[in-house]
């Protein structure tokens, strides 16, 4: 008996430590009250269908703080998302101007997209905001980003996603992962940023000086949290910036998509991606364990413990999504509830990506393959032209 709870110990370590710190990011959850004028730029790099782009648009024609202007990086008049931008940029009471890129050689195309709309940056902006086109931000969500760097406070400002699942297994699957990684404690030592909805000062800007950073990385994200980190700069997490963000997609397609993500981890942050490649190989050679002993009533009792934590664990996360303003819909809490009590299958789902992301040198990223030889030092592989 003591050696069988000895095996499982890790596995009930890991999942009893996610429930507690998800406890303390609801306990000390709250919604800003402080609220900054200032004029801050958005840059936003595009690429593909952009089929969110129009209600991205109008989550930011709702902002309590309006925006100064709207600049879109996309690679070339070539890619659909430059009819898309153009089309819709009219529409808006905002300002939006679209900048072409032109192809990358040594970085992703993304962070190409961000150069190019980077230079358009003048001494007017008090704050400049990178965020991706797959968010629907709340109302509140810019002058939340950027009220701390404006009143003085930090110099980096960032959030993460919160993933609204689509009525499909792929996009349950990973908002059962996603949500879980999104209570858990920032890492100081790991200076870990989202390029989803990233907010830095003017003086944070110049310091940086991210056109030349993002010149020859694969990650935005990763390095200018790393840059800010080694030069001292004060970089915030605010836990209320979890940021809705619509999941759909095909079982395989988000596989991709989780895969891709552990890889430019692997390749910028190892030891984060070994911690996280620990934490599931325990978890899931315990649930083995405990799935080939179901005669013994310890193996039982601790499957029984583990499944009430994903059970808890699924209450805390409803709880987040009413305080941000995103509850979750009927089949919504039916889905996750489902996956909660078929915790073994999501991570071993959730093991096999990050499995699988131990090959990083080749990257796949949309219409591009990018070869990794070292975390600033990327090339391309491939590129598949757009029709």
């Amino acid at each position: 008996m003591i050696v069988f709870f000895v095996l499982c110990m890790p596995a009930l370590l890991v999942s009893a430590l996610g429930f507690y710190t998800a406890l303390l990011f609801l306990h000390h959850l709250q919604l800003p009250t402080r609220h900054r004028d200032g004029l801050v730029t958005l840059i936003l790099p595009l690429t593909g269908a952009a089929q969110g782009l129009e209600g991205l648009l109008n989550a930011l024609a709702a902002q309590t703080l309006r925006p100064r202007r709207l600049i879109i990086g996309v690679e070339g008049s070539a890619d659909p998302a430059y009819r898309r931008a153009t089309d819709l940029a009219g529409r808006c009471d905002f300002p939006i101007d679209v900048v072409l890129a032109a192809p990358a050689h040594q970085c992703a195309q993304k962070c190409a997209n961000q150069i190019a709309a980077l230079r358009q940056v003048d001494a007017r902006d008090e704050a400049v905001v990178l965020l991706d086109a797959d968010i629907l931000p709340p109302p509140w969500w810019l002058c939340a980003l950027v009220t701390p760097l404006l009143e003085g406070t930090a110099d980096v400002v960032s959030g993460y996603r919160w993933p609204l699942p689509a009525a499909r297994l792929g996009a349950h699957l990973v908002a059962s992962i996603d949500r879980a990684i999104a209570l858990l404690p920032r890492l100081g030592g790991f200076n870990v940023v989202w390029g989803g909805s990233l907010a830095f000062s003017a003086q944070a800007l110049a310091t940086l000086q991210p056109e030349r950073l993002l010149a020859r990385t694969l990650s935005d994200d990763c390095t200018l949290g790393e840059q800010a980190g080694a030069r001292g700069l004060r970089v915030l997490t605010r836990r209320a910036l979890l940021v809705p963000t619509p999941t759909n997609g095909t079982l395989a397609s988000l596989w991709r998509f989780g895969r891709r993500q552990y890889q430019i981890i692997r390749i910028y942050r190892p030891g984060l991606w070994w911690l996280a490649a620990a934490a599931l190989t325990a978890r899931v050679a315990t649930w083995g364990l405990l799935f080939t002993h179901l005669d013994l009533a310890a193996s039982r009792l601790v499957l029984g413990i583990l499944l009430g934590l994903s059970l808890a664990g699924l209450a805390v996360q409803s709880v987040v999504a009413q305080r941000l303003g995103c509850p979750d819909t009927a089949g919504v809490r039916l889905g996750q509830g489902l996956l909660a009590l078929l915790k073994p299958l999501v991570d071993l789902f959730h093991w096999s990506i990050v499995i699988a992301a131990l090959a990083a040198r080749t990257v796949r990223w949309g219409h591009i393959v990018y070869r990794a030889d070292g975390p600033a030092n990327i090339s391309i592989r491939s590129r598949t032209p757009w029709a």
